[in-house]
């Protein structure tokens, strides 16, 4: 009896694939394995750079992708998650992936995916593979979901690994020891391929171990290190900069390419990556401080901007994920903002604003809508005051265009 197809639209498969999310940690990449051999393994046509660390690894990987096209290469990129659009996690040369083509390659995985129970991220990631193998992409920039040793992505053999730092995060995954998450980050390390990372002390001494006897030349960004450049706002974004440049700059010499060095600094200058410390206005600024890593740094910036006196007072807009560290989040927030003002995004797992709020010492308000809660925190903060709008990916993305680039 010939095999029975239906077909789909987006907000179909979509809606399908956001109800497996539930399930998208795998303590085993098995299935991901079989999915990719029933595809015909398009993962393997790839010349591929692997990223992962907890913060930055978007930026890094968005930075990559704008220096490979600017040296004339055909570059895919996969992200996760969206700001605004499913279709941004999969793009080449920055065009994003079209309804269209998000149809066509679920119809081409399903018949498989149904069978193996495949995970929301094993089917994206899949479809990102399958799709760049079509578009004849000359290099693929892959970000890790979660982790690195354990990840949907872990199913490569990279050119080049790529750790921006490691921090405390996905605790209910990872552990909370920094040499554990190291560990597990550095699962992504291949025999003799080259790695490049920005972490330090306990982190980097188990990630030196792993490289070490995978016979990894390792590279290590300093952390005073930065690419002093006036596009990129905040010190974090300078030092993404220069990790980008470095893994770059090592692709290039080990594998004896043509990326002039002018090729990596104008890609990175032309990169597109809104809702990371993004001036929205001129008294409004974005940020996807989403664990406390993020909330340090973006602490750190916000000081800096009090201290050169640029504004009188700080408005936060904040609405965190419910796994998150929210206590300690808030308490470093603290430091810094005058008044908040406490909202939520659409996402499932936000956490309720009123759970957020008792936290702070800080004058504050809950405004459920995060449009009315700009528009309030906007009036608020007056032409002398900063609008700091922070929290999770989602919630950030309800303040962006159509997508990310």
């Amino acid at each position: 009896m010939p095999e029975t197809f239906y077909y789909m639209d987006k907000a179909q498969i979509l809606r399908k694939l956001y109800s497996l999310e539930p399930r998208k940690f795998r303590r085993t990449i098995f299935n991901m394995r079989l999915l990719l051999g029933q595809l015909g393994n398009p993962e393997r046509k790839l010349k591929i750079i692997h990223v992962t660390g907890t913060n930055g690894k978007g930026s890094v990987c968005a930075m990559m992708q704008s220096a490979l096209m600017e040296a004339g290469y055909k570059a895919g990129l996969y992200t996760s998650p969206h700001l605004k659009r499913f279709n941004e996690r999969i793009r080449v040369n920055n065009e994003l992936i079209s309804d269209k083509d998000i149809i066509e390659y679920y119809e081409k995985i399903k018949k498989y995916s149904d069978r193996n129970k495949n995970t929301f991220f094993e089917i994206t990631t899949a479809m990102a593979y399958l799709y760049f193998s079509d578009k004849n992409a000359d290099f693929a920039v892959i970000e890790v979901g979660l982790g690195g040793r354990l990840d949907t992505t872990n199913t490569i053999k990279p050119l080049l690994s790529v750790i921006t730092n490691v921090s405390v995060d996905h605790t209910e995954f990872l552990g909370n020891r920094i040499e554990s998450i190291a560990r597990d980050k550095a699962g992504i390390v291949k025999y003799r391929v080259p790695c490049v990372t920005g972490a330090d002390g306990l982190a980097l001494q188990a990630i030196k171990k792993i490289s070490s006897k995978k016979n990894s030349k390792l590279f290590i960004i300093k952390k005073d290190k930065k690419i002093r450049l006036d596009y990129l706002y905040g010190e974090f974004q300078q030092g993404n900069a220069a990790i980008a440049m470095k893994s770059m700059e090592v692709l290039n010499d080990f594998y004896n390419l043509n990326i002039d060095k002018k090729d990596i600094e104008n890609g990175i200058k032309k990169t597109k990556w809104p809702g990371r410390m993004q001036f929205l206005e001129k008294n409004v600024l974005l940020d996807c401080a989403h664990n406390y890593a993020g909330v340090e740094v973006l602490a750190r910036e916000l000081k800096k901007l009090k201290s050169l006196k640029k504004y009188k007072e700080i408005v936060m807009v904040c609405g965190f994920s419910k796994e998150k560290e929210i206590r300690k989040m808030v308490g470093k927030l603290d430091s810094v903002a005058d008044y908040y003002i406490f909202t939520k995004s659409d996402n499932k797992r936000a956490a309720e604003p009123s759970e957020i709020r008792k936290y702070t010492k800080k004058d504050s308000v809950i405004i459920q809508s995060p449009k009315k809660a700009l528009k309030e925190a906007k009036k608020l903060a007056g032409e002398k005051g900063l609008v700091a709008v922070s929290g999770s990916i989602f919630l950030v993305g309800k303040f962006i265009g159509n997508g990310r680039g």
